[in-house]
């Protein structure tokens, strides 16, 4: 029996192993899909496939037929779903699918096939009915000019993991040499102007996205993300940012924001939200052992307000959160502590612990610390309702931070004892400078420690990523630090490692 050249493409794929070495799969990753494969938002009974078809020049406004094809063994052999899509220059060829119809806590494998060429071979995960452990990575802060993506490497290489947890700045919005200059790396990401339009962020993921790490991370493992400020323009909140400047002809921010947050779900596997304002928020349920909300403290904020704006800064009627989610947040933390599930976990952009007294002004205002009643209200439900075993999960800083998060370290906390509501876990960049490289910060490490009772761990110096593993008795947080990201490498050492005690809000050095 003859058979055809698409019957021919998906057969042969049966004997493509799943880890190749990574020249070797760039090698057979053809063309067409010149941006690797990806998927994210698992749920117990699907999770999103996503892909990028690349045409030749002179054909952007041709429809394009994608298949794909979902399976439970590396070869591709034992189909349980399939299907055809098409895209168009509509969503810049991207395709993203909704596989359904899937088994709980189960490892699947995937591809595409388009224009006589087929991707490579990615695999995924559903999230478990029941489960006794989970492990999830904690990563932010990918800049490309600042350096390699050794640490997505790093997780690629990782055999252990349910999902890649991505807190933000997935991307930076700005010029070549502002925040890094690639030019000596080779790692020049375009548009070389800032990314100020849809086609700007469009071809600044497409640049992303070529980098051989990232996407063997994408390959390996489903990622759950949200976004931060670079996805958008530096220090961003719902109505502008500080590096927005129309006078310079970036044009109205709500435009701006609009094409960022498109190429956003464009190029990321995320579930699209109904509706066209942004709705980045959403919550994953590990079987009955951990809930993951993710939020949005960036897209839907108030302004910043000035570092000693002390009644600004204390103001009620200001929000990191916005109204809808705020209150969204506090019914997922009561379900999840009414189901009986055994940690809540909060995915989220900025540091959430206090770090000054109130009434003071404060180091910076980008954090929870700049929107403190906004901070108060999540302390009061959390008292109140007596929602425990809550953990924090953090980036944005470049930096890494292990805290106990009481609603006042200086009264009423004790290190060893009662008076935390909830632990942060801070992780730091895969590629950015690190928070010590601005002169002067790391000589206040003394100060910060001897003033700060609930911090437990600071590291400024290195990039990497914290992993955690949780089980129904205790969560483990450790940070693992990369030598370098001047040069392509795949070492990584652990550098820190706290244990928390389900129904102790506090860590503890493991």
């Amino acid at each position: 029996m003859s058979l055809t050249r698409r019957q021919f493409i998906w057969t042969t794929a049966a004997g493509w192993p799943l880890l190749l070495p990574r020249d070797v799969a760039l090698a057979r990753q053809a063309d067409v899909f010149r941006h690797g494969v990806a998927s994210g938002d698992p749920l117990a009974d699907r999770v999103i496939l996503w892909t990028r078809v690349t045409v030749a020049d002179g054909v952007d406004a041709a429809v394009t037929e994608v298949q794909w094809r979902l399976a439970s063994d590396p070869g591709l052999t034992q189909t349980v779903a399939r299907g055809t899509v098409r895209t168009s220059a509509q969503r810049d060829f991207t395709v993203k699918v909704d596989a359904a119809g899937l088994q709980p806590g189960r490892t699947y494998y995937y591809a595409f096939e388009a224009r006589g060429q087929r991707s490579p071979i990615g695999r995924t995960k559903t999230l478990p009915a029941a489960a006794d452990r989970v492990r999830l990575a904690v990563a932010c802060c990918a800049n490309y000019p600042a350096g390699f993506f050794n640490v997505y490497r790093c997780l690629a290489n990782r055999a252990d993991l349910d999902a890649i947890v991505h807190v933000g700045d997935y991307i930076y919005e700005f010029e070549n040499g502002i925040f890094g200059d690639g030019s000596a790396l080779l790692r020049v990401p375009e548009p070389r102007r800032e990314a100020v339009t849809l086609a700007d962020y469009r071809v600044r993921y497409a640049t992303y996205r070529t980098d051989p790490d990232l996407q063997e991370a994408h390959r390996q493992h489903p990622f759950i993300a949200v976004w931060d400020d670079h996805e958008m323009a530096n220090d961003a909140w719902a109505g502008g940012a500080a590096n927005h400047n129309p006078e310079q002809g970036e044009g109205d921010w709500a435009a701006r924001r609009a094409a960022a947050y498109r190429a956003y779900l464009e190029w990321m596997p995320v579930r699209d939200p109904a509706g066209s304002s942004p709705r980045l928020y959403r919550a994953f349920r590990f079987g009955g052992l951990a809930d993951l909300i993710m939020l949005d403290t960036r897209g839907l904020r108030d302004r910043q307000v000035a570092t000693d704006d002390v009644a600004g800064l204390a103001s009620p009627e200001r929000t990191i959160l916005g109204a809808s989610q705020e209150q969204w947040l506090f019914d997922q933390l009561r379900s999840s502590q009414d189901a009986g599930t055994a940690w809540r976990l909060l995915g989220q952009q900025v540091m959430f612990a206090r770090v000054m007294p109130a009434g003071k002004p404060v180091l910076i205002t980008d954090t929870w610390e700049g929107y403190q009643a906004a901070r108060d209200r999540v302390f009061d439900y959390l008292a109140a309702d007596r929602i425990r075993d809550v953990a924090i999960l953090s980036g944005d800083l470049h930096s890494s931070w292990a805290f106990d998060v009481p609603r006042s370290p200086w009264d009423g906390y004790q290190p060893s004892g009662d008076g935390s509501l909830a632990v942060e876990l801070m992780a730091p960049a895969i590629s950015s400078p690190p928070l010590f490289s601005a002169p002067g910060l790391r000589d206040r490490v003394p100060l910060l420690k001897a003033v700060l009772p609930h911090l437990k761990f600071l590291d400024g110096d290195n990039r990497g990523y914290v992993l955690l593993d949780v089980t129904a008795s205790r969560m483990l947080a450790e940070w693992y630090f990369v030598p370098t990201v001047l040069e392509r490498s795949d070492a990584e050492s652990r550098a820190a490692a706290f244990v928390c005690e389900r129904g102790s809000s506090r860590l503890v050095t493991a």
